[in-house]
């Protein structure tokens, strides 16, 4: 009885051993199953490529904080705007390992067209996103419904807006309101010198400042960019777009150029040019931004989220001088439109965690964030309504540092992309070439 009660304990004693013993086992277990989990979160790496430029160093900020809060870091190479198209396409082929790119909107239906870009419809129901708080025509830059032209009629959603920088008119306040100036300029044309609203009034005001000594100072009337290579394209869309013009036929797919209206926009734009620095043709954006630092001009069209240069006082003589308005009409002021957006490869390893960052990075709280830090202007409409933003004043002075958020929100309602078709650059380094010669008087506006 002795040898059966000693083998019943052994036995008992080793079951409760044995159970013990699988009871850690498992919780072993359990923990190595949690830490893999760990370890995968803690393991994605998001990449994204964005413009060498204000919004994408702000962006490379913002992304610190991002991986604090969520461990997913995002590494944001910055780049110039040609290698943003190269590397993007090497990530479609494989070659390239990126989740995030940030494109100029021309691309998207081009991009749309190749099969390129992932649609985030889906995305966006699943998460819940709040479309609806963008300006429609922000929003619109990321959208194709497949039709040529169709920039502005819905379709899917192929990212989310980060900046907007519409043509606005950049005028210097200084000048028109001394009291001098403004005594010569009505004994001469007739009428008061204020902004101006029509394009004839527009011309009258280039042409009295132009050559005229200010303050010791020569000055011009006005500056754009005119330069061969896309900058001459930009700005004399504004143009054509005011005068009720386009410059494809979307039902026939031929050219507009040869349309009254567009001939006309032409011939004015070409007109108020002799009203511009010596070397116009040639004027890049930084051309422009420069002289409306230096003082050099009165007025420039130009895109908007540029202004915060022009009250940098490391950069600028003309801090707080200037104030925005809309563009001149010749039938209505219809800007021509530039933006950024942010979108997603159809190749990302990692899409859900991509559309997250995305969402977060344009968030409302985010969106006001990055104007602040100076990465261009937002793309809610909220954001032109905070407070924080309205009353920020620019260093040094009682001046509204984004004074002309009324004049960019008075933009986007009537705000113009360019042609909105896969072919779009393609169409626009022809045309550059054109107008180039028509600046010059090389060619007759009449047999093109």
């Amino acid at each position: 009885m002795t040898k059966h009660y000693t083998l019943l304990i052994f036995i008992i004693v080793s079951s409760i051993i044995l159970t013990a013993c699988n009871q850690q086992l498992r919780k072993q277990e359990e923990a190595i199953e949690e830490n893999k989990e760990v370890e995968v979160k803690e393991q994605i790496s998001l990449n994204g490529v964005f413009l060498n430029t204000t919004w994408g160093e702000v962006t490379q900020k913002l992304a610190e904080e991002y991986e604090n809060e969520t461990g997913v870091s995002v590494n944001i190479e910055l780049v110039g705007r040609d290698m943003i198209f190269q590397k993007l396409a090497l990530s479609i082929a494989g070659n390239a390992n990126y989740d995030l790119f940030n494109v100029d909107y021309n691309w998207v239906p081009e991009l749309v067209s190749t099969n390129s870009l992932l649609p985030l419809e889906t995305y966006i129901e699943k998460n819940k996103v709040d479309t609806e708080g963008f300006l429609p025509r922000a929003l619109a830059l990321t959208q194709w419904n497949g039709e040529n032209g169709g920039y502005g009629e819905g379709g899917n959603i192929y990212g989310l807006p980060q900046t907007i920088h519409p043509h606005i008119l950049w005028y210097r306040s200084d000048l028109f309101e001394d009291e001098k100036l403004k005594s010569e300029f009505k004994a001469i044309y007739g009428y008061d010198l204020s902004p101006p609203k029509k394009m004839q009034q527009f011309r009258d005001i280039a042409k009295f400042f132009n050559g005229k000594m200010v303050n010791g100072k020569k000055i011009y009337g006005w500056a754009g960019q005119a330069s061969e290579g896309f900058g001459n394209v930009h700005t004399w869309l504004t143009f054509v777009y005011s005068n009720g013009g386009d410059v494809i036929d979307w039902n026939k797919m031929t050219s507009s150029l040869s349309t009254p209206e567009v001939i006309e926009a032409t011939k004015t734009w070409i007109d108020l040019l002799q009203f511009s620095p010596p070397g116009i043709n040639d004027y890049t954006f930084s051309e422009v931004s420069a002289d409306a630092a230096e003082g050099n001009v009165a007025m420039a069209i130009h895109w908007s989220w540029a202004a915060d240069k022009v009250d940098d006082r490391a950069y600028s003589n003309t801090v707080g001088q200037w104030e925005f308005v809309q563009t001149p009409a010749m039938k209505s002021s219809v800007p021509h439109l530039a933006g950024w957006s942010i979108v997603i490869p159809r190749t990302s390893k990692y899409p859900e965690e991509a559309f997250k960052f995305m969402v977060w990075l344009e968030s409302k709280q985010n969106d006001v964030r990055q104007a602040q830090m100076g990465g261009g202007d937002p793309v809610r409409l909220s954001s032109y309504l905070v407070p924080t933003l309205k009353q920020l004043k620019v260093e040094g002075t009682d001046v509204n540092k984004f004074r002309r958020y009324e004049a960019v929100n008075e933009a986007m309602k009537t705000a113009k992309a360019r042609p909105f078709f896969p072919q779009e650059e393609q169409w626009e380094s022809v045309v550059t070439g054109y107008l180039h010669d028509a600046q010059l008087g090389k060619m007759s506006l009449k047999k093109h």
